[in-house]
């Protein structure tokens, strides 16, 4: 299985990617009552691993690990639970003055309950990943709204 969803933000690319690299951020716009802890010192990074618990599909357990990162262009992760092994790719791209996102999700290894809830999983990811796009870019747009304001009045 494999979704793809893109979104534009107006914001550049350096606002975006600082946001969706940090992934403790990620239960601010997941809609699937997240939380991420990291689980590894020092800065994110290609081996940054982190700890995940969700609700989606039946309480989920996970091990995120960052597999690639490249500063304003991509991150890619991988939580390995009892949903089996999920891999989420970030990639960005300019877009006028705006960042083009794309969020990629694919089912690296299932589990035997996850594939026999693929129809399921089919039709409802891809709506569930535009409500995710849609909350990442409000939360983006208006951080750098008021930070535009902010040097607008300084």
């Amino acid at each position: 299985m494999r979704f793809e969803k893109q979104v534009t933000i107006n914001a550049p690319a350096a606002k975006v990617f600082e946001y969706l690299s940090d992934l403790p951020r990620h239960s601010e716009w997941s809609r699937h009552n997240l939380q991420v802890t990291p689980t590894s010192s020092g800065e994110t990074g290609v081996g940054s691993t982190y700890n995940s618990t969700g609700e989606q599909f039946g309480q989920n357990q996970d091990t995120v690990t960052i597999k690639e990162f490249v500063p304003n262009q991509r991150v890619v992760y991988e939580a390995d639970g009892n949903a089996g092994v999920w891999r989420h790719t970030i990639s960005l791209q300019p877009d006028g003055q705006g960042t083009r996102v794309t969020k990629i999700i694919e089912v690296v290894k299932p589990t035997v309950s996850i594939r026999l809830m693929t129809p399921m999983i089919m039709f409802l990811a891809p709506r569930g990943m535009e409500s995710d796009l849609g909350r990442i870019k409000e939360k983006v747009e208006a951080q750098s709204n008021g930070m535009a304001a902010s040097e607008t009045n300084a």
